[in-house]
C-alpha cells in the first residue's frame, strides 16, 4: 500500500514482542513503506525507532509535528526553548513530553506555540515547495502519464507485466484446455454435418452456412475470454493502486498474451474443419481461409474483452453479449439477405456488422470460379417448342444472362436448366464480389484495432475510477 496505517500495534503485547514489532516496522520504512503509526505509552526504546511525531492535545489541537532527532534531542530542544521543563537524561521522552504538554499548571498554550513556531513555518514552507513541483510537473494525479510516478520505464513495465501475464495464461491449464477443446468439438461437429460437399447447387448453400457457423461459433470464444478479463482487472485495480505499473503495461498484456493461445486453438479448428466438409483446394484459397478465420477469431477475442471492459462482472457481461452478436448474425446478409431487410437496417447495420467482411470474403473466397454441376432434383424443366432443340430455343437466352447453363442443349424435349454455372452466380444477388477479399480483411483488422483502442480507454477510465 501507499500508506500503512496502524493504530496501537503494540497495545497488549509484552515488551520484547512490542520491540519485536516496532523494529520490522523500521525495516519496512527503511525500504521505502510510508507508515503512520498511534502508539500508546511507547519506552524510550521503541520510541526513538520513529522519524517523525505528530503530537495531538485535547481538540486535536497540533502540538508538535517533526523529526523527533537522535536519543529524541530534536524533540527535546524543542519543548525547552519554548519554556517547558529540562527533561532529565534518565527520563522517557514520550513520557516527558505527555507530563509537559498535559500538566495543568503549565501556563503555556503550546497549540499557539506551535502555530507561532518557526518550525511550523519550516513545514508549510516545505508543503509549499512541494505542491510547486508537482504543479512544474505537471503531476496533478488525474492521470498517470509522468513516468514520475513509476519506479521504472513504459516499456520495463509492459515486458514485466507481459511476460507474467504470459505465464499466468500458459499454466492455467484448464483454461487452455477448454479453450481448444471446444474449437475442436466445433470443428468436427460442423464439419461432419456438412461432410465433404459437392459441387452442387443445394451444396452451394450448404457451404455458406457452414461458413456462417464457423462466425456464429465466436460467441463462445467472446464468453470464455470474459471471465479471464475481469479477474485479471480486478488484480490490476488492486497493484495499479500502489503505482506497480500503469494501464498502458496492463492493456498490452491483457490484450496481446491471449494472441498466441487463441491463434494455436484457431488453427487446430481450421484443421479439423476445412478438409471434412471439402471446401476448395486450391493453395491459395486455402491460404486465405486460414488467415481470415485466424483475424476472426482474433476480433471474437478483441471484442468480448472491449464488452467486459465496461461491464462491473461477467454477469452484466453475459447479458449484454446478444445484443452485439444477435445485430452481427442477423445483419451479415446469411439469414437475411440484404434485398430483403427493411431499409433502416441495410442502410447502416449491415454495413456495421464484421462478419458482413468476415463471411463475404470466405464465401466468395471459396465459391468463386468453382463449377456447379446440378443432380438431376436441381435442375428447372422446360418444353421447347416442336421441332427446336433446346439450344436453339434458350441457348441465346442463358448466353445473354450469363447466369446457368442448360444440361441438354441438343434435346428436343424435356429441357433442363441449372441455374448456376460456376459460384460466382449464387453468391452474385447477395451483392458480394470476390474482388473484395483482401479489402475484408482490411476492414476485420480495422474492426480489430476498434476493439483494442476501445479497451484499452475502458482500462484507463477503471483506473481513474479506482482512485
Amino acid at each position: 500500500p501507499k500508506i500503512l496505517f496502524l493504530d496501537e500495534p503494540t497495545s497488549g503485547l509484552d515488551a520484547q514482542a512490542s520491540f519485536t514489532i516496532v523494529t520490522f516496522l523500521r525495516r519496512l520504512a527503511a525500504e521505502g513503506q510510508t507508515i503512520l503509526c498511534t502508539i500508546h505509552q511507547p519506552s524510550s526504546m521503541l520510541f526513538e525507532q520513529f522519524d517523525r511525531l505528530l503530537l495531538l492535545v485535547r481538540g486535536g489541537h497540533t502540538v508538535y509535528f517533526g523529526d523527533i532527532g537522535h536519543d529524541a534531542q530534536t524533540l527535546i530542544n524543542y519543548f525547552e526553548k519554548n519554556g517547558g521543563p529540562q527533561c532529565p537524561p534518565s527520563a522517557n521522552p514520550a513520557e516527558y513530553i505527555l507530563d509537559v504538554v498535559g500538566s495543568r499548571t503549565a501556563a503555556i498554550d503550546w497549540p499557539q506555540t506551535w502555530n507561532d513556531s518557526k518550525e511550523k513555518a519550516s513545514i508549510l514552507g516545505e508543503i509549499d515547495r512541494i505542491n510547486e513541483l508537482e504543479h512544474m510537473h505537471g503531476n496533478d494525479h488525474s492521470s498517470d502519464d509522468d513516468n514520475h510516478m513509476f519506479a521504472r520505464s513504459y516499456w520495463y513495465q509492459i515486458e514485466i507485466v507481459t511476460k507474467r501475464m504470459f505465464r499466468n495464461h500458459w499454466r492455467d491449464l484448464e483454461y487452455n484446455l477448454v479453450r481448444i477443446a471446444l474449437q475442436i468439438i466445433c470443428a468436427l461437429a460442423v464439419g461432419f454435418s456438412f461432410y465433404k460437399l459437392s459441387d452442387s447447387a443445394t451444396d452451394l448453400q450448404n457451404k455458406v452456412f457452414a461458413t456462417f457457423e464457423t462466425s456464429v461459433l465466436s460467441v463462445l470464444v467472446i464468453n470464455q475470454v470474459q471471465p479471464q478479463f475481469l479477474r485479471q482487472r480486478l488484480y490490476y485495480g488492486r497493484e495499479s493502486s500502489s503505482n506497480q505499473y500503469g494501464w498502458r503495461a496492463f492493456s498490452v498484456a491483457i490484450i496481446f498474451t491471449e494472441w498466441p493461445f487463441a491463434i494455436v486453438a484457431n488453427t487446430l479448428f481450421f484443421l479439423c474443419f476445412y478438409w471434412t466438409v471439402s471446401l476448395n483446394s486450391l493453395s491459395d484459397r486455402i491460404g486465405y481461409f486460414y488467415i481470415a478465420y485466424i483475424i476472426l477469431g482474433l476480433f471474437s477475442l478483441t471484442i468480448g474483452q472491449a464488452i467486459a471492459s465496461f461491464c462491473p462482472n461477467d454477469i452484466v457481461a453475459s447479458m449484454v453479449n446478444p445484443i452485439f452478436t444477435a445485430m452481427m448474425t442477423l445483419m451479415c446478409g446469411v439469414t437475411m439477405p440484404k434485398a430483403m431487410m427493411p431499409k433502416f437496417y441495410s442502410s447502416w447495420l449491415y454495413w456495421l456488422s464484421p462478419y458482413t467482411y468476415a463471411i463475404e470474403g470466405i464465401v466468395t473466397n471459396d465459391l468463386h470460379g468453382s463449377p456447379v454441376r446440378c443432380r438431376n432434383s436441381e435442375l428447372y424443366t422446360f418444353e421447347p417448342p416442336t421441332g427446336a432443340t433446346c439450344n436453339e430455343y434458350a441457348g441465346a437466352w442463358v448466353s445473354a444472362t450469363g447466369v446457368g447453363y442448360l444440361n441438354n442443349p441438343n434435346a428436343t424435349d424435356s429441357c433442363q436448366y441449372c441455374p448456376y454455372r460456376v459460384g460466382d452466380d449464387y453468391y452474385a444477388p447477395l451483392e458480394w464480389s470476390f474482388s473484395h477479399r483482401w479489402r475484408n480483411i482490411g476492414i476485420m483488422l480495422g474492426f480489430i484495432a476498434f476493439n483494442i483502442v476501445f479497451t484499452t480507454l475502458m482500462i484507463k477510465v477503471y483506473k481513474v475510477n479506482k482512485r
